[in-house]
C-alpha cells in the first residue's frame, strides 16, 4: 500500500532552499536552508563419461532484520535527523567551522560536498542565528534487511536568519520557512545500527507542512 502523503508518489528532485536538496543528475548536495543563496545539483569442458555433478543446494542465509519494527526503525531515523538538525545548526551559528562534526551523520559523497560548501560560507564571512526545528514526521517505507528508511517531515526554519560579517541580516527575502522533505537513511555499516542521511528532496506533491 502506498504510504505517501495523499496517495501521492515521490517525484523527481527539485532544486529549492531547503537544509538539503538533491541535485539532477545522480549527485546530491546539502545545503544548509541558512545559505540556500550561496548554491547556483569462462571457458566450460566436459567428458563423455563424466557422471553428472549432484545438486548442491542453495544456501540461504537468514539474515537479521535492522529493527524489529517500522515503529522502532522510525524512532531511529527520527532520532538520527533530530542529532543531524542540532549540529548543522550549530555549525551554521559557527559560520561554517569544524564541518566535520557532520561526518558521522550522513553518507561519505555527501559529506564530501559539504565540506566544499562550508569552505564557502566560511569564505564570504557569513554565519546563522537561531534555529531549525521539524515536525510532520512520517514513515514512508523501511526495508529491514538493506536498513534503507525513507520518512516524511517538514522543516521549519522562520527562525533562522542569515548575517553577514559586518553584521547585516542578509537573509534571501524569497526563502520559504517551512519545506516538505521527503529524507533516505542508509544503515552505516552491515553490524550496526547506526543510520546516516543519503539524501533528501523537497516534497512536490501537496505541502503538508
Amino acid at each position: 500500500m502506498d504510504s505517501s502523503p495523499l496517495n501521492c508518489r515521490p517525484s523527481p528532485s527539485v532544486r529549492g532552499m531547503t537544509r538539503y536538496v538533491v541535485h539532477p543528475p545522480g549527485r546530491s548536495r546539502i545545503f544548509l536552508v541558512s545559505f540556500a543563496v550561496l548554491a547556483t545539483m569462462g571457458l566450460t569442458g566436459c567428458s563423455t563419461f563424466a557422471e553428472p555433478a549432484p545438486a548442491q543446494e542453495a544456501l540461504v542465509v537468514e539474515a537479521t532484520p535492522m529493527f524489529a519494527s517500522d515503529a522502532e526503525a522510525s524512532a531511529a531515523a527520527e532520532a538520527a535527523y533530530r542529532n543531524y538538525i542540532d549540529v548543522s545548526d550549530q555549525i551554521a551559528r559557527d559560520g561554517g567551522a569544524n564541518p566535520e562534526r557532520l561526518e558521522a551523520l550522513v553518507s561519505q559523497d555527501l559529506y564530501s560536498q559539504q565540506l566544499e560548501e562550508y569552505g564557502d560560507v566560511l569564505a564570504k564571512g557569513l554565519r546563522a542565528t537561531g534555529a531549525s526545528t521539524f515536525d510532520s514526521f512520517k514513515l514512508e517505507s523501511y526495508d529491514p534487511y538493506s536498513g534503507e528508511i525513507r520518512v516524511y517531515v517538514c522543516i521549519r526554519v522562520s527562525s533562522i536568519r542569515v548575517v553577514s560579517k559586518a553584521g547585516a541580516d542578509v537573509t534571501p527575502v524569497e526563502r520559504p520557512d517551512d519545506l516538505p522533505l521527503q529524507v533516505t537513511f542508509v544503515r552505516e555499516s552491515d553490524t550496526g545500527a547506526h543510520l546516516s542521511i543519503s539524501a533528501s528532496d523537497v516534497w512536490s506533491g501537496k505541502n503538508f507542512c
